[in-house]
């Protein structure tokens, strides 16, 4: 037999004889008739892998905002359920003009607990006054320069500290005052009413402040809620005040002097006061 090349095995085929058959003609029909594959390449858009979402500092500052709200909310509420006549007690220091045998004769638990709502009012009021200045100045018309940017988390924690310094200063200005006017009996019955009216005020204020932090749309009208409630706080305290001092006809005109200096300006200046500070360090 006769000895084939590697190279022409791959491209020949052979019959028993070692000989080589001839290649056959293509069938023309065969060809026609049936369609020769079409390779192709296919390019996707490789799949995109989303990295989670991270949370925005702002969102973690509403988070502990809602944090503190809760704590201080629970902190009250346990210390409600040991004794439910603090809230009895706290009514008769908002109403009565009585001076006590001892002026100083509530337990520690009752202070305390009129602390906390005081705490909590101050928080709220944070939360409401951030709200209010976002209203009226977050957004302002085009040509108006001044505006304070959307910072919730830092502007409602800057409002907490300037309602801070407002409550502190409101509640020496009141034991000033009665000091002066009146003896120390008759000014610490005077204080107590300032806190017990701030400590009922909570019971409103709280809610409005959590519904302002998650329904935007209802802002306005959840801001003059509390605006009533505030007012409406304000009245009765002043009442109190103007039974306690006042019993005179001639003392009209120094209770429109208090009204003015003492329960209106400290409003004005803390709000423009926040304004300032949020312009500034926001």
């Amino acid at each position: 037999m006769k000895p084939i090349a590697n190279d022409s095995i791959s491209f020949a085929a052979f019959n028993s004889a070692g000989l080589p058959i001839p290649p056959a003609l293509p069938d023309s029909l065969l060809t026609d008739s049936v369609a020769e594959p079409v390779y192709g390449l296919i390019i996707e858009n490789p799949i995109v892998r989303e990295d989670p979402p991270v949370a925005d500092k702002e969102e973690i500052g509403v988070s502990f905002v809602w944090l503190l709200l809760l704590g201080l909310f629970c902190a009250v509420a346990l210390k409600f359920k040991n004794n439910a006549r603090y809230l009895k007690a706290i009514i008769s220091d908002l109403t009565d003009v009585r001076t006590r045998q001892n002026a100083f004769d509530e337990t520690v638990k009752e202070t305390s607990f009129l602390i906390l709502l005081n705490v909590l009012w101050v928080c709220s009021i944070g939360i409401l006054l951030w709200q209010t200045i976002m209203l009226t100045v977050g957004h302002p018309p085009i040509g108006y320069s001044f505006s304070i940017p959307d910072r919730p988390g830092l502007g409602i924690a800057l409002c907490i500290g300037t309602t801070s310094i407002y409550t502190i200063l409101m509640a020496l200005a009141y034991w000033v005052i009665g000091f002066v006017f009146t003896d120390s009996s008759r000014a610490a019955l005077w204080l107590k009413g300032a806190g017990a009216s701030q400590g009922l005020e909570t019971v409103l204020l709280l809610p409005l402040a959590a519904l302002s932090l998650s329904y935007g749309d209802w802002m306005l009208q959840l801001l003059e809620i509390a605006a009533g409630v505030v007012i409406l706080g304000k009245i009765i305290f002043i009442y109190k005040g103007f039974r306690i001092f006042f019993n005179q006809f001639s003392s009209w005109m120094l209770f429109l002097y208090y009204l003015c200096s003492v329960e209106i300006v400290p409003l004005i200046l803390t709000y423009l006061a926040t304004l300032q500070l949020c312009s500034v360090l926001l």
